[in-house]
């Protein structure tokens, strides 16, 4: 069943507390998939990858257990090798990971940034092929930023885990509870969207 929690600013400390609640481990053992690629372009955007790096080892999670995954390194879903083609023994980092890899991992965090970069990259390498059985069969979806965003209804092929546009950042947020049938979700850093299986809500 899916676990996915849409943060505007990645996870407070409340909100960290509630999520190793959810995956029910220490974080020693949790394993991350960290995806970066919204952050790619431009520094300020770039920054935000050693302060999420940071804040993962300062709450216990261990260098080992992080696997940094930028999807622009992937060549896309429909692109048949050429001169490569002889290599039979491509590093996990540089090709499509498989359903069953990406099921080693407790969370998949999808960094802040660029959402449209973002979209288009797990679009265009069929990373979302592969990542949305992977997420209903128990993958923790974290998203910050720009990675809440591509999972709602901000830009056209999203992920599609809520109808609603999310925006982020934001002084004033939704007041907490179920999430309303249609309209925007203004969500400030202390605030996530939470869904559980068919249940979704706002929480701080």
């Amino acid at each position: 069943m899916r676990k996915i929690l849409l943060t505007s600013g990645g996870p407070n400390q409340k909100l960290i507390g509630f999520l190793f609640k959810q995956i029910n481990k220490e974080p020693k053992d949790v394993k991350i998939i960290f995806i970066p690629s919204a952050a790619m372009h431009g520094d300020s955007p770039k920054e935000s990858i050693a302060l999420i790096y940071y804040n993962l080892i300062s709450i216990g999670i261990l260098p080992s257990n992080i696997f940094m995954y930028h999807l622009g390194y992937l060549l896309s879903g429909n692109y048949n090798r050429t001169y490569s083609s002889m290599v039979t023994d491509i590093p996990p980092f540089l090709r499509l990971l498989s359903v069953e890899e990406l099921s080693e991992y407790d969370i998949l965090l999808l960094g802040g940034g660029d959402a449209g970069i973002l979209l288009n990259e797990i679009n265009r390498t069929g990373f979302n092929e592969v990542m949305k059985p992977a997420v209903e069969n128990g993958l923790f979806y974290l998203g910050a930023s720009a990675g809440s965003m591509v999972a709602a209804g901000n830009l056209h092929n999203n992920l599609g885990y809520i109808n609603n546009p999310i925006e982020v950042h934001c002084e004033k947020g939704t007041s907490c509870g179920n999430l309303p049938q249609e309209g925007t979700i203004y969500l400030t850093d202390s605030q996530a969207v939470w869904i559980d299986g068919e249940m979704a809500q706002i929480i701080d």
